[in-house]
């Protein structure tokens, strides 16, 4: 009698643990962009800067890191980076999207061609107009620049870094 009882109990708890995670979406995973393709340039004075590293770090709730290398008219680039998450679906989680693009020199920041921190429109044609077109040049001091986002008007991203902000065409 005791086994039927608990197993009757653990049946109970397994179902209804699924039904409340299936309510809340713990386990419906989407695919999420941490980043749209980057296309940009890297100078120096307006000289192309080639056989530089280039490390893109992208954080949401873990880190995932790509480094290139510069061709000799100081051109690089990233592809798209999608993962596959629950993250966005889960009521309670709240992390801000990192996307930082830097050249290493020893420093844990390196020297930021690119830094924004996202918490919403991830996926904004905003974003993948800027990161399509990086005029990164090293005599710019870094700087703050706060962008209009297209699908919401009345936000900005604030986006650090040195590298020139004009919109390529999509």
């Amino acid at each position: 009698m005791n086994f039927v009882r608990l197993a009757f109990i653990a049946i109970f708890l397994f179902t209804s643990t699924e039904v409340f995670a299936g309510m809340f979406g713990l386990f419906n995973k989407s695919d999420f962009l941490l980043s749209a393709p980057v296309q940009g340039v890297l100078l120096d004075n307006g000289k192309p800067v080639a056989k530089q590293k280039v490390t893109r770090l992208l954080t949401y709730g873990k880190e995932y890191i790509d480094k290139t290398i510069t061709d000799e008219n100081g051109r690089f680039r990233f592809d798209e980076k999608l993962i596959r998450t629950a993250k966005p679906a889960k009521m309670f989680d709240n992390d801000s999207l990192i996307q930082h693009i830097y050249l290493e020199n020893g420093t844990p920041e390196g020297i930021v061609l690119w830094y924004t921190s996202i918490s919403i429109h991830e996926n904004s044609n905003t974003l993948k107009g800027l990161l399509g077109d990086l005029v990164c040049d090293l005599s710019n001091s870094p700087q703050t620049v706060d962008i209009q986002i297209e699908e919401a008007p009345e936000h900005t991203f604030a986006i650090y870094g040195m590298c020139e902000l004009r919109k390529a065409k999509l």
